[in-house]
């Protein structure tokens, strides 16, 4: 396979040879050879090149759905890498949850479009990068997409990685299959595969993105050996589960877990993978393997609505591919934190109902304890919630991975992000909104101040340091101290970046009884 490096964008069209095409306006558009085809991208006028909606692996349909992804077949000629590819197949979730966003920040709906063409031909990628000399290859950070593996795409505004391309790394988001044609087990599927399992197609395709990267970063100016994977939510829980995977063994060197899905039931086993699936097929009416494959991707998805709704596509504890249904994640260096309120935007109305299921269902025998500590700081019933299920499922997890990596040899670090933007009380530092401070893409009907960009500009910092260097730190940002094994050490990023209040991890403690 050639790896050729992208060509100076800086050239005239009169000079462009073999390598270089002309758009319309007289520009020269860079063309890279990576997966055994030409690609032609587009130079921003900010000089980072962009290449969009490039394949890694063959559209996972007929006979290849429910499969292993599979190598994508090189096109001849010069491939068009200038639009984005389809999304994954899914409902409109992701837009609904940024109008609810929207709406709480005053925004009208209008301001987030819907998804306007899904596929299950899905399975790209883009690369952002800057111009670089041969002898100058950049680190990468690769982003998985949040959205509780049955929502999402590579290419949501907030995902776009050209700020951070012109800060020196090379930046890849990928898609990858979701929900019932991505994280969904049957008995039938398991019976036909030779280890006698199913379900983890989607961290599938996640290994398969990561392997096309390793072999054909290099053409777009990255390096192979310095590569960072990243993620929020159900793409943070995903990457600790590729961490835990011997089959992502070198396929990335530290990693990111932002608000990763890290709680004490976020990965099922088999059985219940299994028996989630049989309710979804059943609501299909199919009943053959044959029948299951002829289904369209609109009627999976509405099955999941109506037969799984509250259930969480995570990877599986297969017994194979992942053995245990803990979360430890402690190969290789990670940065990792989470938010100050992240449930509390997702309360129902009865919010002292829920606070009670949750004392049950994390608290168990110290619930009365918790029950004090919580009711000595927080008169606000809906506080007292989020407090708890934040810390259950994404506080404390983060602090457990962050010092279970220092306690086996790797470097680790740990945030709390507490920043609320101006007129969200009402959601505080909600789940998800850090994303647009590391990668400097805050959308226009995101309010903001003085305060924001200050934010947003230490924070990209910080992880660009980390990818660069494996450590967050530079000499002009405040200092972030590595993870202590003995005590909580945080750095908290908000209207000022100072050491968490250890205090903020008191529920880790009782929880862990």
């Amino acid at each position: 396979m050639r790896h050729s490096r992208i060509v100076s964008v800086l050239l005239l069209c009169a000079l462009a040879v073999a390598t270089l095409a002309c758009s319309g306006n007289g520009a020269v558009s860079p063309i890279a050879s990576a997966g055994g085809e030409e690609l032609r991208g587009e130079a921003l006028e900010s000089g980072v090149l962009a290449f969009r909606g490039v394949p890694y692996a063959a559209a996972p349909v007929g006979r290849l759905r429910w499969r292993a992804s599979a190598p994508h077949d090189p096109r001849p000629g010069i491939s068009e890498a200038t639009q984005f590819g389809a999304a994954c197949p899914q409902d409109q979730g992701n837009p609904e949850w940024y109008r609810d966003v929207a709406k709480q920040l005053g925004s009208p709906d209008a301001v987030i479009p819907a998804i306007d063409t899904i596929s299950e031909d899905c399975l790209f990628l883009n690369v952002w990068t800057p111009t670089l000399e041969p002898d100058q290859p950049a680190p990468v950070l690769v982003w998985i997409h949040g959205g509780s593996n049955v929502n999402g795409t590579s290419f949501e505004p907030n995902y776009l990685g050209h700020r951070l391309a012109e800060k020196g790394l090379v930046v890849v988001t990928i898609q990858y299959r979701l929900g019932p044609l991505g994280f969904m087990a049957h008995p039938l599927l398991s019976a036909e595969d030779s280890d006698g399992i199913s379900g983890q197609y989607g961290l599938f395709d996640q290994l398969a993105a990561l392997r096309w990267i390793k072999d054909n970063i290099a053409s777009f100016g990255g390096d192979p050996a310095r590569v960072t994977v990243a993620g929020e939510s159900a793409g943070g829980g995903d990457i600790a589960s590729l961490i835990d995977m011997d089959q992502a063994s070198g396929l990335f060197h530290q990693a990111i877990i932002q608000s990763g899905a890290l709680g004490p039931s976020d990965r099922a086993g088999m059985t219940e993978a299994e028996d989630v699936g049989t309710r979804i097929i059943e609501a299909t009416g199919a009943s053959t393997l044959e029948e299951m494959r002829a289904l369209s991707w609109q009627d999976l998805v509405e099955a999941r609505n109506q037969a799984a709704d509250g259930h969480y596509f995570a990877p599986i504890a297969d017994g194979v591919h992942l053995d245990g249904e803990q979360f430890v994640a402690d190969k290789v260096p990670v940065l990792i934190g989470s938010n100050l309120d992240e449930w509390r935007m997702y309360l129902p109305e009865d919010v002292e109902a829920r606070y009670r299921e949750a004392l049950a269902e994390y608290a168990g025998t110290g619930s009365r304890d918790i029950e004090s500590y919580l009711a000595t700081r927080y008169s606000d019933p809906a506080t007292r919630a989020d407090r708890l299920i934040t810390a259950a499922e994404f506080l404390c997890p983060s602090l457990h991975i962050a010092q279970n990596a220092k306690t086996n040899g790797k470097a680790a670090w740990l945030y709390l992000f507490t920043r609320v933007r101006p007129g969200a009380d009402a959601i505080g530092a909600y789940h998800g909104a850090e994303i647009p401070y590391m990668f400097d893409t805050a959308d226009a009907w995101l309010s903001s101040d003085e305060t924001d960009r200050r934010l947003t500009e230490a924070m990209t910092g910080y992880w660009v340091s980390f990818v660069k260097s494996g450590n967050p730190n530079s000499d002009d940002l405040s200092e972030w101290p590595a993870v202590s094994t003995t005590e909580p050490v945080a750095l908290e990023l908000g209207d000022t970046i100072r050491l968490a209040d250890p205090e903020q991890y008191a529920l880790c403690g009782m929880l862990a009884k």
